[in-house]
């Protein structure tokens, strides 16, 4: 792949929604799990979630780090991020990022337990290629055929 000098906005990388893998770190304990991020503005990923989780709370308390990875093959995008995550109830807010598919985890956006979790990316990396089974294909034949990894796609930092 490609190093860019230029960094890349998340925003320019990433669309919603797009199935996520959140790892926190609680004291020593590093532990991940699938989200579903709603929503992808600036530098920020915003995702529906319990806050009566475990991982929930200590991310309210101050005493989780947050890591997030993406994996986003309808573009073939790949994304690694960290930064400083906020817990919002805000209702607006809430009823703003509801989408039918979040009614499969919460009884409906008046759940008592749902909050907006807001992951703000302060440093990452992409790695972004063709998109399609085709363009990835071409990109992957091109580097082999040109004996040149960069060929296949872009790398760079998020731009934050």
């Amino acid at each position: 792949m490609t190093t860019t000098d230029g960094a890349q906005a998340l925003d320019d990388l990433l669309e919603a929604p797009v199935i996520v893998m959140l790892m926190t770190m609680i004291g020593d304990e590093h532990s991940s799990r699938p989200l579903t991020c709603v929503a992808v503005h600036e530098e920020c990923l915003d995702f529906l979630v319990d806050q009566e989780t475990e991982w929930a709370q200590a991310i309210a308390a101050g005493t989780a780090r947050v890591h997030v990875t993406v994996a986003d093959e309808r573009r073939n995008t790949y994304v690694s991020l960290n930064g400083p995550v906020t817990l919002s109830t805000d209702r607006d807010e809430i009823d703003r990022l509801w989408n039918p598919a979040a009614g499969s985890f919460f009884s409906g956006p008046d759940d008592p337990g749902l909050a907006v979790l807001h992951v703000e990316a302060a440093n990452g990396e992409y790695w972004d290629g063709p998109s399609g089974r085709l363009g990835t294909a071409i990109g992957l034949l091109r580097a082999r055929m040109t004996g040149n990894p960069a060929d296949a796609g872009e790398h760079g930092d998020l731009a934050t």
